[in-house]
This record gives structure tokens, sequence and C-alpha cells, in this order.
């Protein structure tokens, strides 16, 4: 059996993506290169997300999610 954490997320709408990355505390932050350009936002912690939230982001559709092995 594999363990995999979730490193980032890819969001897209209105033909722009963002994103969040999470870091390896659980911090979620959030990233729009046209409005935040290098900076990010921290938007939350992974463990107190609900699904919905993960699954959109600001209007936004996931469509790609990024993990690594444990």
């Amino acid at each position: 059996m594999k363990v995999l954490q979730l490193k980032g997320k890819v969001y897209h709408g209105d033909f722009h993506f963002t994103s969040h990355i999470v870091s390896s505390d659980g911090a979620v932050w959030f990233n729009d290169g046209m409005t935040t350009g290098r900076q990010c936002e921290k938007d939350g912690d992974l463990e107190t997300m609900s699904s919905r939230k993960l699954m959109k982001c600001r209007g936004k559709k996931l469509v790609l999610a990024i993990y690594t092995l444990v």
C-alpha cells in the first residue's frame, strides 16, 4: 500500500488558471499570478477544508491535483 499526500491543486475558469499549494504543515496557500504575482495568500488549512472548497476555488473548478509519496 502506498500513501499519497496532497501538495497542490490547479483550478480553471474564465480562460484563466489559479492554484492552491499545500505546505508540509497542511496550510493551503492561494496563488493567482495575475492578481497576487509571486505572493501567495493563506486560504485555510487542509484538515478543515470542506470537500466543496477543495473542488472549487473562487469560482474556478478543480482540473488537476498534485500528490507525492509519503
